[in-house]
């Protein structure tokens, strides 16, 4: 029995000692340190989630986009009631345009809302006329839309294939054009005349009184041009500085009035001379002076 008992105390405290542990702390053993910033992370990823992810899917599901619809149609309307609206359509620039092809571009109506006209589309529809290089198209609040036009220039006409084309001043074809309202204009011949027509242009600029006379004008090569007077005579430009012969010839006409001559041709294609060909009665003319001297 005594035994029994000793071994009973001898138990006994261990049982309490490791109790007492647990009851002392009175708390779990602490976590690992890697946990806190792990759920800190998944928290964040899971906010970013519902943020971006939410309105994703709420704009994919058509909610959004038919509340934000619905709400800017009630805006246009409310506008319109308050008296933005399309009344008065300034235009400026036209000249050749069609005016009924520029209104049906446009797409303007009175009594619209002003606001819901969109004026980046009516410019893409104007500068797709071919007479129209570039427009400008501004609301003035509360009632006025205001369309400038830039047109394209009519500078010359190109003869191709036994046909004409009407060029601009950068030689790009202006298509549908009625070519009877512009005969005068001067005649470029030769597949590579439109690529050099602005520097044609440019030259032919400098002296307007001689450019007058000129009908037209052939590109001979892709290298030069020769030119057609109205009384007949031709002019070969050199190759090289074509505004410098132009130039030159010009001043000979004012002081000699070379170009009222009985003259064919005049040959400027080397610099240091040129090369006058008189026509049939000039020849005949300078055959009577040889014979009578």
């Amino acid at each position: 029995m005594r035994r029994l008992i000793e071994k009973i105390r001898n138990v006994a405290p261990r049982s309490k000692r490791e109790g007492a542990k647990t009851t002392k702390t009175g708390r779990k053993p602490a976590p690992p340190r890697w946990r806190k910033p792990a759920v800190r992370t998944a928290a964040g990823i899971s906010a970013l989630a519902i943020v971006v992810g939410g309105p994703v899917w709420l704009w994919k599901s058509g909610i959004v986009e038919n509340a934000v619809s619905t709400a800017w149609n009630a805006a246009i309307d409310a506008s319109a009631e308050a008296g933005l609206t399309v009344e008065d359509v300034l235009l400026e620039g036209r000249r050749f345009s069609d005016r009924k092809e520029i209104t049906q571009a446009a797409g303007l109506r009175r009594g619209m809302p002003i606001l819901s006209v969109s004026l980046s589309s009516i410019r893409q529809r104007l500068i797709a006329n071919p007479w129209i290089a570039d427009a400008s198209v501004e609301r003035r609040l509360p009632s006025t839309i205001r369309i400038r036009l830039t047109e394209r220039h009519p500078m010359a006409l190109w003869q191709r294939s036994g046909k004409l084309a009407l060029l601009d001043g950068e030689g790009k074809v202006i298509d549908g054009a009625d070519l009877r309202k512009f005969r005068n204009l001067i005649i470029l011949i030769g597949g590579s005349a439109p690529q050099n027509a602005g520097t044609l242009f440019a030259m032919l600029a400098a002296e307007p009184e001689l450019a007058r006379q000129v009908v037209a004008a052939t590109r001979i090569g892709n290298r030069r041009w020769t030119l057609a007077f109205s009384n007949g005579i031709r002019v070969f430009l050199p190759e090289s500085d074509p505004h410098l012969a132009w130039t030159r010839l010009a001043t000979i006409d004012r002081r000699q009035k070379l170009l009222a001559r009985d003259i064919k041709l005049i040959d400027m294609r080397l610099p240091d001379r040129m090369i006058v060909k008189p026509g049939a009665l000039g020849a005949q003319i300078l055959l009577r002076k040889g014979k009578n001297t």
